[in-house]
Order: structure tokens, then sequence, then C-alpha cells
């Protein structure tokens, strides 16, 4: 009996010793300490540094990322007096007229005329690649359009355009080809232009030829060609 009173008192005396203001006062403060700990390291992340970069696309003169510039003009000679006059004609209804002369109205079998003309870049366009399709039948009788061939050279003058100088110049389009035939895989290079200055111009010169052995059937027929030189930018 004296040993169950022990336990019995004994437990008492933890309840009670458990209970006691200063016991409690104790944990309170271990809890409190533990807030404080919880609290500091949640005010820690909420106030961290915080930094932001920006950037934006531009090129190495400062300026923004912009497209190139690429056109091609023609000079046909129709300047006045004849002089150079570059201007662009992309269009078919707009096609200059590339300049035969007077023979090219009254060809004979075996005949050749020679016309002239020039091309080039604008003013910071980039370089250009052309190759010249085959023609088409603007106006005019199409067994006539049929029976007469070409040829293409570059490098050679207005001046030049001749049957003594076609020779001198560098084939785009073999001479006797059929007007239905363009130049292929052949091309012409133009240099790109400049800042405020157009690339160097390059010649270009056409002879078309009324082959000998044309029929006495076109007699007084006529026909005008259309070419288009097809332009690729590099």
């Amino acid at each position: 009996m004296a040993e169950g009173r022990h336990t019995r008192t004994g437990a008492r005396a933890h309840r009670r010793t458990a209970g006691t203001p200063g016991v409690r006062w104790a944990r309170a403060r271990a809890l409190l300490a533990a807030g404080v700990v919880v609290g500091v390291g949640s005010a820690a992340t909420l106030a961290s540094w915080t930094d932001t970069e920006w950037v934006w696309g531009g090129n190495s003169s400062g300026d923004a990322v912009a497209a190139s510039i690429f056109e091609v003009q023609q000079n046909l000679w129709d300047g006045a007096g004849g002089a150079a006059a570059f201007v662009d004609r992309e269009t078919a209804e707009s096609g200059g007229e590339l300049d035969f002369s007077l023979a090219a109205g009254a060809l004979s079998p075996g005949v050749t005329v020679f016309a002239p003309m020039q091309l080039r870049t604008v003013p910071g366009s980039d370089a250009a690649t052309l190759t010249l399709g085959p023609a088409a039948l603007r106006t005019g009788d199409p067994a006539f359009f049929s029976a007469l061939t070409y040829g293409v050279r570059t490098g050679v003058a207005k001046g030049d355009c001749t049957a003594g100088g076609f020779a001198t110049g560098t084939p785009l389009v073999a001479q006797g080809t059929t007007l239905t035939t363009g130049s292929g895989t052949t091309s012409l290079t133009l240099g790109a232009g400049g800042p405020g200055t157009p690339g160097p111009a390059v010649d270009v010169c056409f002879a078309v030829t009324l082959p000998a052995g044309a029929p006495d059937a076109l007699q007084g027929k006529g026909a005008s060609p259309l070419w288009s030189f097809q332009a690729i930018s590099g």
C-alpha cells in the first residue's frame, strides 16, 4: 500500500509541476522563440533584393533590325538626245523599247539588228544575279515571231553593239536561239549599290535575226518580242 500511495502521489506531483505558471511560461517562451525564428526566415524571403535586365534587337550601328534594299534599274538610252535614263519598269505594260534601229522595220532574210541597254542596282541595294526569261509575243504576227532568232551578250558598250562589236561580249544567250528560249542557268551579275551611289552599270547588247531562208509568206509581217530579266538578290 505504501508503494501504491507513493506512485499516485508522484503522478499528482508531476501534474501539478507541469501545470504550474513557471512551467507554462517556460513553454511559451520556447514557442515564442521558435516563432520568432520562423518569422525572421519568412521576412528575409519577402525582402530579397530584385533586379531586371532589358535588351533590344538592333545592329552594330545602333539602329533597329531592318530589311535590306533590293532594286534593279534599266537604261535604254532613251533620255534626251539619246542620253542614259535609268528607270524602273517592273511590269509588262511599262516595259521599255529596245531600239533595234530603223533597219529593224524592214528586215531581209539573213539580216541581224542590234540594240543596246544597261542594268544596274540602285543606291544602297544588294547585289543582284539576273537571268533572261524567254520572250513572249507582245504584238504582231505569230509566224514571224516564231521565225526570228536572237542572242544576248554582256560587256558590249552602246557604241560597240554592232555586228563588229557583238562578238567581243560575254554570251548570256547564244546567237541563233529561238525567241521562246531564255538564258537558262546562264546569268549576269550586278554589283551592290553604295551609300548614295548606284551599282556599276552593266552593258547588254541584244541581236535579233531574220534567218536566211525565211519563207516569202513572212514578207510585210512583223512582231514585237517581250523579254523580262529575273533578278535575285545576293
